[in-house]
């Protein structure tokens, strides 16, 4: 007996059989991992200066079942002869090389491995660290807190970097790192991220800040170098005689700011630093700025008045414009001379 089939019966079939197995297979993972090593968040990759990255893992469920992250283990290769890790607490002896932060996790970290390892591997390393010969190697988990991790991104660890000589830092994540659920297997890494670090040569941004109402010292002004796009790259601290050299990378240009309580600030932009050294030479902090609004005003002259005739006071109080201990008329006449000036200030003496 000849079955006799529509071509319609036929392309129907033929779609159903075309659709049913692509709709299935194009079903999203509900889980979604990655680890990253953050971009640069403060200091400047520079020859004998330092930088912050953070040691980030993020994990997202889209739908049941939810994986939960419950530990990890993470290996970072470097070049040894290009950068250092800067020891977080000054001790290499005592385990604790990096930062480890309780971002990721909330509740009580337990700590499995905090170690920068440079020259010969221990054998549960992975090859990509043997090659390099130096790899931070930090392995955390935690109790309490919410449990296994399903749905958060945040640092586990924050780590200071050292530039050492020019050249590629070769910071990397190792195939080898470990995402772990609470029954102790292993949870799929989607993707890495590390960013391009080079360490450069170093500029020097030197400069003078003098305070208003002081004779002779002028220490202790927190000078900043700002870069668009980067933020602050480089700090110092005025000496006696208020001088200050910021170490920063050749190349840019960056805003310098000065700073000091009761002071209103000083700035000088578009200081482009092509060769090893800009002088941007001095300026003179205005005082009379109590509350650090960056203005004087009838607010700060009523906080002097205040506080007037006390003594014995420490230098970090705003009220005493010209840290001689004592709050008196010296302090009201630098603030009420400046009434209604507004920082930041023009880089002039």
């Amino acid at each position: 007996m000849k079955v006799k089939v529509s071509s319609m019966g036929v392309i129907v079939a033929t779609v159903l059989a075309i659709l049913l197995p692509i709709s299935v297979g194009a079903q999203s993972p509900n889980t979604y991992t990655s680890i990253a090593v953050t971009d640069i968040l403060s200091g400047a990759p520079i020859v004998g200066g330092t930088f912050t990255t953070d040691l980030q893992v993020s994990v997202v469920n889209n739908a049941p079942p939810e994986v939960g992250v419950m530990g990890v283990e993470i290996w970072l290769p470097f070049d040894s002869i290009i950068v250092a890790v800067d020891d977080f607490d000054d001790n290499p002896a005592n385990g604790t090389q990096v930062e480890i932060k309780s971002d990721f996790f909330d509740g009580d970290i337990v700590v499995g491995a905090n170690e920068v390892i440079v020259g010969a591997m221990p054998a549960t390393a992975p090859a990509d660290c043997t090659t390099a010969g130096a790899c931070v190697h930090v392995a955390v988990s935690h109790t309490g807190g919410s449990g296994p991790v399903i749905n958060a991104t945040g640092a586990v660890a924050t780590i200071t970097w050292s530039g050492l000589a020019t050249g590629p830092s070769a910071i990397s994540v190792a195939p080898g790192s470990v995402l772990s659920d609470p029954d102790g297997q292993p949870i799929p890494i989607n993707s890495i991220s590390v960013p391009d670090i080079t360490v450069i040569d170093a500029g020097t941004i030197a400069g003078v800040v003098q305070r208003q109402g002081m004779q002779a010292d002028h220490a202790g002004t927190e000078v900043v170098a700002i870069a668009v796009g980067d933020g602050v790259v480089a700090t110092a601290t005025t000496v006696t005689d208020g001088s200050f050299d910021l170490a920063v990378p050749v190349g840019s240009t960056y805003t310098v700011n000065a700073s000091y309580s009761g002071y209103l600030q000083s700035q000088k932009e578009s200081v482009y630093v092509v060769g090893a050294n800009v002088d941007i030479g001095v300026t003179a902090l205005v005082g009379g700025d109590v509350n650090a609004d960056n203005c004087i005003n009838i607010l700060d002259i009523v906080s002097i008045v205040g506080e007037f005739g006390q003594t014995g006071l420490p230098i970090s109080d705003p009220a005493d414009i010209n840290d001689d201990g004592t709050v008196n008329i010296f302090d009201l006449t630098i603030s009420a001379g400046n009434f209604g000036r507004c920082g930041p200030t023009a880089w002039t003496p």
